[in-house]
């Protein structure tokens, strides 16, 4: 099938000037020209009709509507959550609401759940009041009381799970490839039944930092699954608690009801890799960027069965630069059951 080209104004109006061979010049090329431009208009309107007509090419405000009809929300910011913990006078109140802020980030943080103060620190179920990764804060940071608590010290820290969870709105392209991929299964499946490319979509159905999951099927006994989320933008590809517990939560309503399923983090597996580079191509400029090129590397391995091969190693330093000795790894790197690779620092001869 011959793809639709719209044509340019010139051809347009060479095409309409040659129609009207027989007409004066003097009236011929202004109207050659006129004619053109309202053709012109009209093709372009007709080229913006047909990328509406995929969710493949479409525009924003269309995608919308394409994801409403294949009941594929776009992913909205999500809130970082966590423990604190607190201490002060043992049977001290903290109640919902109490609104703390953070040190380091200067956000806003709420209790959600009431808690009375032990002897023992207490934890804190808390939540940032903004969405998006800024909320997410590391172990052992503090938040500090807005409001002073009588019998509560004024500054709580946070427990060793830290507090995570916190994303920003789905990107657009990533919105319109889940799109894309529903409507492929509805179109070629009729509906999602339990395979392990629908436990994939579900899981980054659940939450934006989700890029994909690895699925086992049967491990724990027959029919049931185990979904390792992966998340190629967080600290060693691995998903939060917070994520987690999304993801089942996503699970709880779509999963098939006789489904035995889990969620849990995926095991790493550390890519060590050792590069001798040449003295005159040892630059700070160069180490990063084959740093990054590996790690791009590492990242598109996602599946149950990934094989990182000491050729796309090679590949991606060369890259950069031909004045290398790859010292280590010296065979392919596989994964086995439930891991992902994760890129330790380059070892630097």
């Amino acid at each position: 099938m011959t793809k639709y080209v719209r044509p340019s104004y010139e051809e347009l109006e060479a095409r309409i000037e040659a129609d009207l061979a027989a007409m004066p010049a003097v009236l011929r090329v202004p109207l050659s020209q006129s004619w053109a431009r309202g053709n012109h208009s009209a093709h372009g309107h007709l080229d913006w009709i047909a990328d509406q007509c995929s969710p493949l090419t479409c525009e924003l405000e269309r995608l919308y509507d394409w994801a409403a009809l294949y009941n594929v929300p776009r992913l909205d910011a999500t809130y970082a959550i966590g423990f604190v913990l607190a201490t002060g006078t043992i049977e001290t109140p903290l109640l919902a609401g109490t609104q703390l802020r953070g040190q380091s980030n200067g956000l806003d943080y709420a209790v959600l759940e009431a808690v009375q103060l032990t002897a023992n620190p207490t934890p804190v179920h808390v939540r940032c009041l903004t969405t998006g990764t800024e909320g997410n804060l590391i172990a052992g940071q503090v938040l500090t009381l807005i409001d002073p608590v009588p019998g509560c010290s004024n500054t709580l820290t946070i427990d060793g799970n830290g507090i995570t969870g916190g994303a920003p709105d789905e990107l657009v392209d990533d919105w319109r490839a889940r799109v894309c991929d529903e409507w492929q299964v509805v179109v070629t499946d009729g509906a999602r039944s339990g395979r392990p490319a629908d436990y994939r979509f579900w899981a980054r159905s659940a939450h934006p930092s989700v890029t994909t999951a690895l699925v086992q099927l049967h491990t724990l006994g027959l029919g049931t699954v185990i979904v390792r989320p992966i998340c190629n933008g967080l600290a060693d590809r691995l998903p939060t608690q917070a994520i987690l517990d999304a993801i089942a939560a996503k699970l709880a309503t779509v999963a098939p009801a006789t489904a035995d399923w889990r969620v849990v983090a995926p095991l790493k597996r550390q890519v060590v890799i050792g590069i001798d580079l040449l003295p005159t191509a040892d630059t700070a400029q160069n180490r990063a960027a084959i740093t990054a090129a590996e790690n791009a590397a590492v990242l598109a391995e996602t599946s149950e069965t990934a094989v990182l091969g000491l050729a796309e190693i090679d590949a991606a330093a060369a890259t950069v630069t031909t004045q290398y000795t790859r010292l280590y790894p010296l065979a392919d790197i596989a994964v086995a059951a439930g891991e992902v690779l994760v890129l330790s620092p380059i070892e630097w001869a």
